[in-house]
């Protein structure tokens, strides 16, 4: 059965703090590329390039879509790799050496183009791009998942991984404002015209490609699978069969579920904060919105320790709830104490600080805990059917991020097409208009959180009930001698 080599059997115990951070390095490619997509890609083709927003959401969610689809097939294709580079290594090295150029293809379409043009454009880089990260991410995923059998190590891995997404949001976040959309005494608003962009695709494209390469490296000591003495013969009927197995896992379901609608909500918000910021709250300013960023992916850096204590402490279904109930707050309040009239007002960025590093320190748990409860599954699909199933759970769950994600955007588009009424290329924008960008941006994400915790009810899997599968697995083992 796949998963069941002494590589496996050797990858129960702690893994050095070395280790950790090397794995964790690659976390830096993937959360680079959502930061930018989050702030950017509606804004950039709907505002500067003037495509209809519903054009980007559709081109946005079809390369999701897309992505959605290889991920649970390249997670099969993982699990029963045999090659001298292991089972997750090969993929990880085509992702990486690919995923750069992809990248920066979608931030510089040809100048001049009509918008059905560059239609096409968007829609084709990003199919090109999101299959190289699909290449990356989804075995990369389930490498973390090889490398400790641990309850506890699991969730000191995953928090490695979340530290360096972390940081690689960070300086995704705001420093393409600060390097690329810099504020200049002509009051032109950088963020409206085209010059930057290619310029940031570039830059954060090599970098990106550089963090996958040093994870590749760096954890190629660990990688397993290099000793099945016969390696299964991968087929369609199989993978089939596969996600069937996994998605009869009723604990999996439900974060497949309560993850899914979180990603929605948090895409959603992410699509429409420019217009958020530069029109209801009135702050336009590229480095004030750089340092919001920087706070929020600071503090959410700082909360990554604490959560990692608290984990150690209380279990992970009850990390994963509050965090996400206090998200909900936070995005529900922002119509409600920002702009005309209201508690908070415009143009003062203090009090946005101020919910940006509270939104961080909270989001932070939701970076680490769901990729550890997803380890934890993979333990009970193993006592269930025998089989480990690490790259296919986070194949599917990443199948869920994607169709969630492209979802949102489409949903975001349309929303500033057809409620807000968004004039695409226009500086100024109707009170109607400001006041329902809004309603998109907070009211409708807290609404999906609700649902999000609504759904991960009744999933049992705590550290108790960890051990005693551990402990059956490892009776059946030496009972079989495998």
């Amino acid at each position: 059965m796949p998963g069941t080599d002494g590589s496996q059997a050797s990858a129960i115990g702690r893994v050095s703090l070395a280790l950790k951070l090397l794995y964790g390095v690659g976390e830096i490619a993937l959360t680079t590329k959502m930061a930018l997509f989050g702030l950017f890609i509606l804004f950039f083709y709907n505002a500067v390039l003037g495509v209809p927003a519903l054009w980007v959401g559709v081109a946005s969610a079809l390369g999701l879509a897309w992505d959605a689809v290889i991920d649970p097939y390249i997670g099969y294709r993982s699990d029963i790799c045999r090659s001298p580079f292991g089972r997750r290594h090969p993929f990880m090295l085509a992702g990486a050496l690919t995923m750069g150029v992809t990248f920066w293809m979608i931030w510089a379409p040809p100048r001049g183009w009509s918008s059905s043009a560059l239609f096409v454009w968007l829609m084709l880089s990003v199919l090109l791009f999101r299959t190289s990260s699909a290449l990356f991410r989804i075995p990369y995923l389930g490498l973390g998942a090889d490398l400790s059998r641990d309850y506890h190590e699991r969730t000191s891995i995953v928090g490695a991984r979340s530290l360096f997404g972390l940081a690689g949001s960070l300086g995704a976040a705001s420093l393409s404002f600060l390097l690329f959309f810099p504020t200049t005494t002509s009051f032109v608003d950088a963020k409206l015209s085209y010059e930057g962009y290619p310029r940031m695709g570039i830059a954060f494209g090599v970098a990106m490609t550089i963090a996958a390469l040093v994870t590749f490296a760096g954890t190629l000591s660990r990688a397993s699978g290099r000793d099945f003495p016969s390696p299964p013969r991968p087929s369609f009927r199989s993978f089939l069969e596969g996600f069937r197995l996994a998605l009869q896992n009723r604990p999996f379901r439900k974060i497949w579920i309560s993850f899914s609608l979180f990603f929605v909500a948090v895409v959603l918000n992410a699509s429409v904060s420019v217009h958020f910021f530069t029109w209801y709250v009135k702050i336009a300013d590229s480095g004030v919105l750089g340092r919001l960023q920087a706070a929020f992916y600071l503090s959410a850096i700082a909360g990554v320790g604490f959560w990692l204590l608290a984990s150690k402490r209380t279990e992970k279904l009850t990390l994963y709830v509050a965090a996400t109930l206090v998200e909900c707050v936070l995005m529900g309040s922002a119509p409600v104490l920002f702009g005309e009239g209201r508690l908070f007002g415009t143009g003062d960025a203090r009090p946005v600080f101020a919910l940006y590093a509270l939104a961080g320190f909270f989001g932070s748990a939701l970076w680490i805990v769901p990729g550890s409860m997803v380890a934890d599954i993979s333990d009970e699909e193993a006592l269930r059917t025998g089989g480990r199933r690490e790259g296919l759970f986070f194949g599917l769950l990443n199948f869920g991020e994607k169709i969630a994600a492209g979802l949102a955007v489409l949903v975001g588009g349309a929303l500033m097409d057809y409620f807000a009424y968004l004039t695409p290329g226009a500086a100024e924008q109707s009170e109607t208009t400001v006041y329902r960008i809004a309603l998109v941006y907070g009211g409708a994400p807290a609404l999906l959180l609700l649902g999000a915790v609504a759904a991960v009810t009744g999933y049992h899997l705590d550290s108790a009930a960890v051990a005693e599968i551990q402990s059956r697995i490892s009776e059946r083992s030496a009972e079989t001698g495998t």
